[in-house]
């Protein structure tokens, strides 16, 4: 069965597809498009955008970069990492493997809700067909599922 397939026909996020189909498959397309929900993605940020936007404010937001640059240098990952952070182009906070040395951090150097509000920090708008990995869904999609 199809991701698309699938979607449709359990509808796990309860978006009410049955209720438009088969007589208004546009509905069902609008539903699949719309961003109303959030998923990780490519984020390029650096130290400056840390402390503006960390969950908890600048104050907790530096405790945790002086966590990872005292680490820096026994983690050769994360010295690499954190060196991007000080350059104008930054880090992609959003990309998996940068989520992954995040997680092999804890514990350790920084706890668990440290490295979450970290990962957070790419979590942007998303529709239900991205969070699928589906392209753009249309109704010639719905029709060929």
């Amino acid at each position: 069965m199809s991701v698309l397939s699938d979607e449709i026909d359990n509808d796990p996020t309860g978006k009410g597809y049955a209720a438009f189909l088969p007589d208004q498959p546009g509905h069902v397309v609008a539903l699949l498009n719309a961003l109303t929900e959030t998923k990780h993605k490519a984020r390029m940020i650096t130290a400056r955008g840390i402390l503006s936007d960390y969950p908890g404010g600048p104050v907790a937001a530096a405790l945790v970069l002086d966590k990872l640059e005292a680490a820096a240098p026994s983690v050769p990952a994360l010295k690499w990492a954190f060196g991007f952070l000080k350059t104008a182009e930054g880090l992609d906070i959003g990309h998996p493997a940068t989520h992954g040395m995040i997680d092999q951090l804890t514990p350790g150097v920084i706890t668990t809700e440290e490295a979450d509000n970290l990962k957070s920090l790419s979590l942007q708008s998303a529709s239900r067909a991205e969070v699928l990995g589906l392209p753009y869904v249309t109704e010639e999609m719905l029709r060929n599922r």
